[in-house]
């Protein structure tokens, strides 16, 4: 039993420790480092802090050893060493600051560089609030009845967005984003029934953009965004009911949904406008932001079997339109750097 309890414990215990003593024994050489720098022991403190670099510093802890280290080559006049270990600190550490406490030597040779964001990836996810216009109403009836439209609050969108820098202030966006719009028609025919009509279509949305930032305060810029693009229909589908307004008149016919991309544009173009505010984190910005999209070509596509089948059983023709959206998103923007040498 007391084997076995020995056992045990190397077996639990000796790992842990093993790794504790790891990271002590590199917090241990940064602060032997440091100590040999400062008696001019430069020589030694590169190879004493190059593995732990790899792995056993934290953040705080390798800053420190990469300042460190090329303090000590430019101490040796090594030059090109310098310039390698500064060009990985800053692929680690592209948003780094100097700092009061920072070396002269370091702050000269930080200034010989310089880091350019490339791009900047953003993840968006949001709602959209559809509504429509140019609307010219078309009816089976010989009379039009009374016709109303209604969209949902929550329509799922989310979207992948590269953005450049053009300027401090200006940035040029390319969009490819799933956007789902859903509208309700409700339209009485002759006074004796009400035709419900509820439309979802799914499109791909391919906006060029540009966006304008404004005065920061703080960690906080607000921004305009204004663009232009396709939307792509990827589907359409509709869900048809009539029902009496007489109460005693049991009547109600209601079928399956039905396929509208047969009577439906494929390509609808939109301009768009925006505002939103995004809140700086290490490496990249959270943002939110209000669009409207606004669209420019009438939805509705002449012939389809789809439209033959709505009147004939449900009594109901496609209105004139044009689709637009109010949309809300939240969203994450990493921004991958660049760092390069100045050029003399």
């Amino acid at each position: 039993m007391r084997l076995t309890l020995i056992c045990i414990f190397f077996v639990c215990f000796l790992p842990l420790n093993g790794n504790s003593q790891d990271i002590g024994s590199c917090a241990e050489k940064l602060k032997n480092a440091q100590a040999l720098f400062l008696k001019g022991q430069v020589e030694q403190v590169p190879s004493m802090l190059s593995e732990c670099l790899k792995s056993g510093f934290n953040r705080e802890e390798s800053l420190s050893a990469y300042k460190l280290i090329i303090q000590a080559y430019l101490f040796e006049e090594k030059l090109a060493e310098a310039d390698s270990i500064m060009l990985q600190f800053l692929k680690i550490n592209p948003e780094y600051q100097i700092s009061p406490t920072d070396h002269s030597s370091f702050v000269h040779l930080y200034n010989n560089f310089i880091v350019k964001p490339v791009v900047k990836i953003s993840l968006h996810f949001g709602t959209n609030v559809p509504f429509l216009t140019s609307i010219t109403s078309i009816t089976t009836a010989g009379e039009q009845g009374k016709s109303t439209y209604s969209t949902k609050a929550l329509n799922l969108y989310g979207s992948i967005e590269a953005r450049f820098e053009l300027t401090k202030k200006i940035e040029l966006n390319f969009e490819a984003g799933y956007s789902q719009l859903a509208f309700t028609n409700v339209e009485n025919f002759l006074g004796f029934m009400n035709i419900n009509y509820t439309e979802t279509q799914q499109r791909l949305e391919l906006p060029l953009s540009i966006t304008y930032n404004f005065k920061s305060f703080g960690k906080f810029t607000p921004y305009g965004r204004f663009g232009f693009g396709p939307a792509i229909l990827i589907g359409s589908s509709a869900k048809t009911t009539d029902t009496p307004i007489d109460v005693n008149n049991l009547f109600i016919h209601s079928g399956s949904d039905l396929d509208r991309k047969d009577s439906r544009i494929a390509v609808d173009l939109f301009t768009q406008f925006g505002a939103g505010i995004k809140y700086k984190t290490r490496g990249g910005y959270l943002s939110a932001e209000l669009r409207s999209n606004l669209g420019m070509l009438n939805q509705i596509k002449k012939g389809g079997t789809s439209v033959d089948e709505l009147g004939n059983y449900y009594f109901f023709a496609d209105d004139y339109f044009h689709l637009n959206a109010f949309n809300f998103c939240i969203g994450y923007t990493q921004i991958f750097y660049k760092p390069s040498k100045r050029k003399e």
